[in-house]
């Protein structure tokens, strides 16, 4: 089993189609190879995926495409199921097994990443210009708690505190220090495995953000009351 993140989007031009397309590395690993294929049912907050021979009855039958030569699925509401419950901005948690994919809402949240892998130990990157617009500009100075509601980031946008003010404050409270950076035109801010270790997340992880101005906030959704 191996977990990923769907979401619910909407066409940008006529005829509008709100859709999920699944893109998933794991597809082909999992028999959904292209041509194969699939049968969709639509649940409450989601949707399951099967590969079978035969319709059940509620079911609406599609196949597996291609996308830069690599398989993918994609569910149009209005054409393959009824949405019931979902809507455009949602994300899905994805269950991956063999000939099956099982897919729950999310908890609202301002954004979700799936945590990954790096020189052996968990790691995550968040990316983007929301960075920037939330005072998370490269170079600036963030302080991480780590407690058992998940991981905190504090930008220091205050420009009259000094590095060594930081640093007093980031002892005194048990936090660590980190800086975004810039990688070619985009800010960046990786997130190391001591840092998610201490919050419970390891690799293959499904991690939550909220965020406003000055402060991001990753939280691990609770799957159990999605089913899984």
């Amino acid at each position: 089993m191996k977990m990923g993140i769907l979401h619910v989007t909407t066409t940008k031009k006529p005829p509008y189609r709100t859709r999920i397309n699944t893109r998933s590395p794991w597809l082909a690993e999992m028999g959904f190879v292209y041509g194969a294929p699939v049968f969709a049912v639509s649940e409450q907050d989601g949707v399951t995926l099967a590969l079978r021979n035969q319709n059940n009855g509620n079911e609406k039958l599609i196949h597996v495409g291609l996308w830069r030569d690599k398989p993918c699925i994609m569910l149009n509401f209005s054409n393959h199921f009824l949405p019931n419950g979902l809507s455009h901005g949602d994300s899905l948690a994805a269950k991956f097994d063999y000939g099956m994919i099982e897919a729950k809402k999310l908890p609202d949240a301002k954004k979700y990443y799936l945590i990954g892998l790096r020189h052996y130990g968990a790691f995550l990157q968040l990316s983007g210009s929301w960075l920037n617009e939330i005072g998370f500009i490269p170079d600036t100075a963030v302080t991480v708690s780590v407690n058992g509601e998940g991981i905190t980031f504090n930008a220091w946008n205050d420009v009259t505190a000094s590095y060594g003010e930081i640093v007093k404050y980031a002892r005194a409270r048990k936090c660590q220090i980190i800086q975004p950076t810039r990688n070619q035109h985009i800010t960046v801010m990786d997130i190391p495995c001591y840092i998610l270790n201490g919050a419970g997340f390891i690799n293959g992880d499904i991690c939550g953000v909220h965020y406003e101005h000055g402060i991001i906030k990753l939280f691990k959704p609770d799957l159990k009351t999605l089913g899984f």
